[in-house]
């Protein structure tokens, strides 16, 4: 497996659980692009910090991320950092969240 990072993203987003927008943050993340078996996958971690909307993303289960240019990625909320910034973690390793 080869792993490597791809692009990096900021900007502010959209959190939704399943059809609901549950808050609205600021986000900072890193792709990574891995070759696994041949197959081109790609997956991010980073953080976001809550501006709007629900605090508490840790107990919420998979999440939706809805980044400004409209791709969007399924994410978990990994650790709090305390007062509203969470590390997160794709939740799928294709990437985009298909509609």
């Amino acid at each position: 497996m080869e792993a490597r990072i791809g692009t990096r993203l900021w900007d502010r987003g959209r959190v939704y659980k399943d059809d609901e927008r549950i808050a609205e943050v600021v986000y900072a993340l890193q792709v990574v692009q891995e070759t696994v078996d041949g197959v081109e996958r790609q997956g991010f971690t980073g953080q976001v910090r809550v501006v709007e909307g629900k605090r508490n993303l840790i107990h919420e289960g998979a999440l939706v991320l809805h980044l400004n240019g409209g791709r969007k990625w399924g994410f978990l909320a990994s650790i709090d950092m305390g007062s509203g910034v969470y590390n997160i973690v794709g939740t799928n390793r294709a990437g985009l969240v298909s509609d």
